[in-house]
């Protein structure tokens, strides 16, 4: 035998690479043949009568009653192997030693729990996540990378293990979520709109990063800047079997909760604009039979460049104005209602939001009537001041120019107000990836891209 991933690649017996493996058996082997030449093998040889020990170090459990054959995927492949499972507690009332659970404890994902037969190791979830966000792979490729590794002359030989991968992947992901947002620590989160999200840790935020003001600092400090933008480059097919799909996360991180959204566009309709014609009104009643979403339309700090929590909508015809009250509403329900709420000081807490968008000059004109009609939050406590950013103020007649320039904004520094198009540019690199998605799928890998976006900046 020789293996392709040890160091130096050297000779050994059968006795020796058991031995060398007993903690590295994802290994790629060659295995020398009768006809003079090396072929593809795994720690699965039937000659190697190998066994993946549960616990115990990698020993052999004292307690073991049987083995069996789980399939693992790791980075290197997909790996037979037969498991000895370790039978301490095994008739324990709770359960505390199943099968699934020792797999966990090991750092692998198991495709289910009754009698797990597949499962994927954390560092094959880690990869993944990388390559999707990084590498802009889809799900498919990456699945057919592995069935490559495995088999490099037949992949189509290699155990289809594809549905289990993107089941298990979502759920890990989810999990994920729930860690890295806090949501263990604090069970409240995953029951909160963008509980789970990460934000910005630079824009003022009571009671997280703010606490007290000091006796020179100007208001303009602790002011939320907030710029909108619609994408129409993320879309959605429909889907063939319907949106049918199981969601795992809803309005826990940046995409609003279908439900409620879907709810609000039943019952509103969409006010126009009279001022010059741009892209996101010029398509705003435009049908496209077989889009079931056209885009998205996002908020994110001006400043910073951090997607808000809660604050993205779908595009289901145009970049309409509903869409855009609808995210201020969950923006302004958001500092009034959870920062404001924090128990610091008044002089440290959120009194004015400034609002950067394309067509601000007619999207203000009506705003505050347009929430009280839609059912919105609507910013009572909050002052609100207006600017366009500064590459579409070109487009605007002279009028718009001087009232909604940045450069005229106490405390704006030289922000341009457009740092959404260049967050777009990042995100549209996954555009094939996301339009054939299912809808729950699609949700989670968007927030997976938006939170991505924001670690980046942390």
């Amino acid at each position: 035998y020789r293996c392709r991933d040890c160091h130096g690649r050297r000779m050994m017996c059968r006795q020796c690479c058991v031995t060398s493996h007993t903690h590295d058996p994802f290994h790629r082997l060659e295995v020398w043949s009768a006809d003079g030449t090396y072929r593809s093998g795994t720690m699965g040889e039937k000659d190697l009568d190998f066994v993946l020990h549960m616990g115990h170090g990698g020993k052999p459990c004292p307690n073991a009653k049987a083995s069996s054959l789980v399939i693992f995927s790791d980075v290197n492949g997909l790996f037979p192997l037969q498991v000895g499972w370790c039978g301490c507690g095994e008739t324990a009332p709770d359960k505390e030693n199943a099968r699934w659970r020792q797999l966990v404890r090991m750092d692998y994902v198991p495709a289910s729990f009754s009698s797990p037969q597949t499962a994927f190791s954390t560092n094959l979830f880690e990869r993944m996540h990388l390559e999707l966000m990084e590498g802009h792979a889809s799900m498919k490729s990456v699945w057919e990378v592995l069935r490559r590794l495995t088999q490099p002359n037949f992949p189509e030989l290699a155990d289809n293990r594809y549905v289990e991968l993107m089941r298990v992947y979502r759920w890990h992901r989810d999990l994920v979520w729930i860690l890295e947002g806090g949501g263990y620590h604090e069970p409240r989160l995953r029951t909160v709109p963008g509980g789970l999200a990460l934000f910005c840790t630079c824009c003022p935020q009571p009671g997280i990063n703010v606490f007290k003001a000091g006796p020179d600092d100007p208001l303009w400090l602790y002011r939320i800047y907030v710029t909108m933008d619609g994408n129409f480059k993320l879309e959605q097919l429909f889907p063939k079997n319907g949106d049918v799909d199981v969601r795992l996360r809803d309005d826990q991180g940046f995409l609003v909760g279908i439900d409620k959204y879907m709810e609000f566009l039943s019952r509103t309709r969409d006010w126009r604009s009279t001022c010059n014609a741009f892209y996101n009104q010029d398509h705003a009643d435009v049908p496209v039979d077989h889009l079931m979403w056209r885009g998205l339309v996002s908020l994110a700090c001006a400043r910073h460049g951090c997607f808000f929590p809660n604050a993205s909508m779908n595009i289901q015809v145009g970049e309409q104005y509903r869409l855009v009250d609808y995210g201020l509403s969950q923006l302004f329900h958001w500092v009034i209602n959870v920062l404001n709420k924090a128990d610091v000081s008044d002089s440290v807490k959120i009194k004015s939001v400034t609002i950067i968008y394309d067509i601000m000059c007619q999207y203000k004109v009506k705003l505050h009537e347009r929430l009280a009609k839609g059912g919105l939050t609507e910013p009572r406590e909050l002052e609100l001041t207006y600017f366009i950013g500064k590459f579409h103020l070109g487009g605007h007649k002279e009028d718009c120019w001087a009232t909604y320039t940045l450069d005229l904004l106490l405390g704006g520094g030289r922000q341009d107000g457009e740092v959404l198009e260049t967050l777009w540019s990042g995100l549209n690199k996954s555009k094939s990836t996301v339009r054939a998605m299912a809808g729950a799928f699609r949700q989670e890998f968007l927030d997976d891209l938006i939170q991505d976006s924001n670690w980046k900046k942390l």
